[in-house]
């Protein structure tokens, strides 16, 4: 199922197959022909590679915690309440600049 790696290291790991570079001397799986290390894919169909899409979104969509009508509920309530106390914070603050504004062009003038 699964393919170890050698990696080779330091000075002092050169002995130990443990350590971290790849080791690509010697025969290994790869054939020494440098290939990947991965093996080939078959090459699949528009159908299958379509079937397999969905069969991968459907395994996703079962991972999916979905939230409560009640979350979605005071979440929603939360939302336009900020809305609500945003929207008159910000006209109060157009209001204000525009009060000051028009003061200062007219004690300019």
């Amino acid at each position: 199922m699964s393919q170890v790696t050698h990696f080779q290291g330091d000075e002092a790991d050169e002995g130990n197959s443990t350590s971290l570079a790849p080791s690509r001397a010697g025969g290994g799986d790869d054939g020494g022909e440098g290939r990947s290390l991965l093996p080939s894919l078959p090459s699949l169909s528009i159908f299958d590679k379509f079937r397999a899409f969905i069969h991968s979104v459907r395994l996703e969509m079962q991972k999916t915690t979905w939230p409560t009508r009640n979350q979605v509920w005071s979440t929603t309530v939360v939302v336009v309440i900020a809305v609500i106390f945003f929207g008159f914070y910000l006209w109060g603050c157009d209001r204000l600049f525009g009060l000051f504004f028009t003061y200062l062009e007219k004690s300019v003038r």
